[in-house]
């Protein structure tokens, strides 16, 4: 299976095998839509799959992402902006049922509102959660509510 650097990042299909001029056509925008996992060695790793709109407008999307240094250090939010700036389109982080999101709590699901909130990423689509463009800032606290009602009451019942 092929890996290839590029931008700092460690690139290889997550399905299959790419060879490395078939991977840097995908991470350049130019091939088929494909899963890719990724990995900056230390800090962060993760899935993803690149494609191309019918307006030719780039979208990311995020399946599956770890941060694999200290967290509540910046590095989630560092990893994303980068992603963002390297492939110049919109991020959207989602559940299609088929790869499910790794240890998806509820504080990882705060982290999803904070960035959402700040425009790192455009939309976010899990089973019970959906932001989306254009959403009140009403709907948007209220989610952020349930999920930290919810986080309390889960202390709460394990005696933390």
């Amino acid at each position: 299976m092929a890996v290839v650097e590029w931008k700092g990042i460690k690139w290889k299909a997550a399905h299959g095998d790419l060879s490395v001029p078939e991977l840097l056509t995908i991470l350049k925008g130019f091939g088929p839509m494909e899963v890719l996992e990724f990995e900056n060695p230390g800090c962060y790793r993760g899935q993803l799959s690149l494609c191309l709109t019918e307006e030719g407008k780039k979208e990311i999307s995020l399946y599956i992402f770890e941060v694999l240094g200290p967290k509540r250090a910046g590095i989630g939010r560092a990893a994303l902006h980068h992603l963002r700036k390297m492939f110049k389109g919109e991020l959207y982080v989602e559940d299609p049922g088929i790869i499910r999101v790794e240890k998806a709590t509820e504080e990882s699901l705060l982290f999803w509102v904070k960035m959402f909130r700040e425009g790192l990423v455009d939309a976010v689509d899990w089973e019970d959660i959906s932001l989306y463009p254009g959403m009140s800032g009403a709907e948007l606290a209220r989610i952020e509510e349930d999920l930290r009602k919810s986080m309390e009451s889960q202390r709460s019942v394990a005696g933390k």
